[in-house]
């Protein structure tokens, strides 16, 4: 049997080659653009009085929120750029990004006493300064920050709610061999990290691992561990995924011992880790558009491989996090058909797809489209003239010939151009026309019928929109609005007046008066799931 390990470690070694000296972006530890809201502050240490550094923000809302305890990379520090510092302004909630002394190579940092510490007061801290739901706070990390998580699942003295661990490393001795074997940087940083007296002594890298220590199962029992592994990490990263497979199973073990369903078998792992796939995975699984290789679920533990390397896939991140109530984790299949506010890399499409992290969304939005008008002498945005064409690319795309649950249409705006200002009445008619012949195609083509919902357009600001383009638009809107609603009722589908809601806050809300920045397409995109959540699809 050790032969047959020496053997595949070996092989491990010669495909990992290609990327040991070059580690994926997640521990990349260039300083990044922080928003200005996010603030530096310092922290006197409790464990030996030094001053550490971590950005912070409290959140705006009336009402205590959760905590985010974002946690750096192998490589980096507090300064480090953090994707999730902008999705937790989205959301409005608290957020700490901790130094815990900085990089892993430095033996201070790593795992050591005094980075415990300084999590716990960076917690502290952030409650006593925050606007905090103490019930609420978890902990996510990936790669170094993910190993750090679960030592913090291990070993911190504070209730937590939920630990989020992504391609996290949990035995350092274990890892040195595998960075050795594939001639990695990090062989020699985590020698560094082992020295005792003068030597090198590698049992000090186990006494930094959360691998070697037991399952605080007690303390536990109202906390969750969440881990997230892409199936490709090790050879297109730096953590060979056996590293998450003996972990998971260490902890499944403790917290269930009778339930053996819950554990991955070994041989089932392995094959996994050498094939870098699942062979009997579910191909309609997805997360976050990616395939779900194995998942395995358990009351306050799960786990997750992925197609995807040495990674977090951000835009679900937080809304994996057992935290805030709009998100659905059901696994659905949504079109939406829209305009420029759709069709941006924030706009609610792309939104949506954050809060519903297990579902399919096709989204057929373009800049300038309509509901029925040749908008700029173009055919190609007339969604009448193009509507079967969307519907049959869309259904080619669905998994395994799967149906549509919903279909949102949030089109309106291009149609009140100022150069469409003196056709204003078709355009409800046009709105039920498009609704009719959406009917008939799925008639036709023998599809199951799904729910279909009107998405009004949303104010202008006509301080900053440009006049001879815009002009009289929010007034043309809001008389189009009563109509559609009308229209909808008429045709039995569903309506959201996403006008009145975002209203108050257009004055602030958008770039030019037209497009809606990101924290309204975010709010956008909460009504929408707000909508599926108590409409649901057939």
């Amino acid at each position: 049997m050790k032969q047959i390990w020496l053997l595949i470690f070996c092989l491990m070694g010669l495909n990992m080659s290609t990327w040991a000296q070059k580690e994926a972006v997640w521990d990349n530890p260039a300083d990044g653009q922080w928003n200005s809201a996010i603030k530096h502050v310092q922290i006197i240490s409790s464990a030996d009085g030094a001053m550490q550094d971590a950005m912070f923000y409290k959140s705006t809302k009336k009402t205590p929120q959760p905590l985010i305890v974002s946690l750096h990379t192998w490589s980096g520090n507090y300064l480090q750029g953090d994707p999730l510092a902008k999705e937790v302004l989205l959301r409005n909630w608290n957020y700490i990004h901790p130094d815990f002394r900085g990089p892993n190579f430095n033996p201070d940092a790593c795992g050591s006493s005094l980075v415990l510490s300084d999590i716990l007061d960076a917690i502290h801290y952030a409650v006593k300064n925050g606007n905090v739901d103490t019930t609420q706070v978890h902990i996510v990390g990936v790669s170094g920050g993910a190993y750090l998580t679960l030592l913090c699942y291990m070993r911190l003295k504070y209730p937590v709610k939920s630990f989020n661990a992504w391609a996290p490393i949990s035995d350092l001795y274990r890892w040195y061999w595998q960075s050795r074997g594939r001639h990695d940087i990090y062989a020699k940083e985590l020698t560094d990290i082992a020295q005792v007296n003068g030597k090198t002594d590698l049992n000090e890298l186990k006494k930094r691992s959360p691998m070697y220590y037991p399952v605080p199962v007690e303390e536990r029992k109202n906390s969750y561990l969440n881990i997230y592994e892409g199936v490709h990490d090790g050879y297109k990263g730096s953590v060979p995924i056996s590293q998450t497979f003996r972990f998971y199973n260490k902890v499944a073990k403790a917290l269930y011992p009778n339930n053996k369903s819950g554990i991955v078998p070994k041989n089932l792992w392995m094959k996994i880790l050498i094939d870098q796939c699942n062979p009997k995975a579910d191909s309609s699984k997805l997360i976050g558009g990616r395939l779900i290789q194995l998942e395995k679920h358990l009351p306050k533990l799960s786990l997750t491989i992925f197609e995807g390397g040495h990674e977090m896939i951000v835009p679900v991140g937080l809304t994996l996090v057992p935290a805030g109530q709009v998100k659905n984790l059901a696994p659905l299949n949504i079109l939406t058909i829209g305009d420029s506010n759709g069709a941006f890399k924030f706009g609610w499409p792309k939104q949506l797809m954050k809060l519903l992290p297990y579902s399919t969304i096709i989204n057929k939005s373009i800049p300038g489209n309509t509901i029925g008008f040749d908008n700029l002498e173009r055919p190609e945005l007339n969604t009448l003239r193009n509507i079967d064409k969307y519907l049959a690319e869309t259904y080619n795309k669905l998994p395994n010939g799967q149906q549509l649950d919903y279909i949102f249409i949030g089109l309106g705006s291009n149609d009140t151009k100022a150069v469409f200002k003196n056709e204003q009445k078709e355009v409800p008619k046009k709105m039920a026309k498009l609704l009719v012949d959406i009917k008939s195609w799925l008639k036709i083509n023998h599809k199951q019928m799904p729910q279909i919902c009107i998405i009004t357009p949303p104010p202008t600001d006509k301080h900053k929109y440009y006049v001879p383009k815009y002009g009289g638009s929010n007034a043309r809107i809001q008389k189009n609005n009563i109509k559609f609603k009308k229209v909808a009722e008429k045709s039995h589908v569903g309506f959201i007046n996403t006008y009145s809601i975002l209203d108050n806050s257009i004055s602030t809300g958008t770039i030019d008066g037209i497009h809606l920045k990101p924290q309204l397409q975010f709010e956008e995109a909460k009504i929408l799931v707000d909508y599926i959540n108590h409409h649901k699809a057939k």
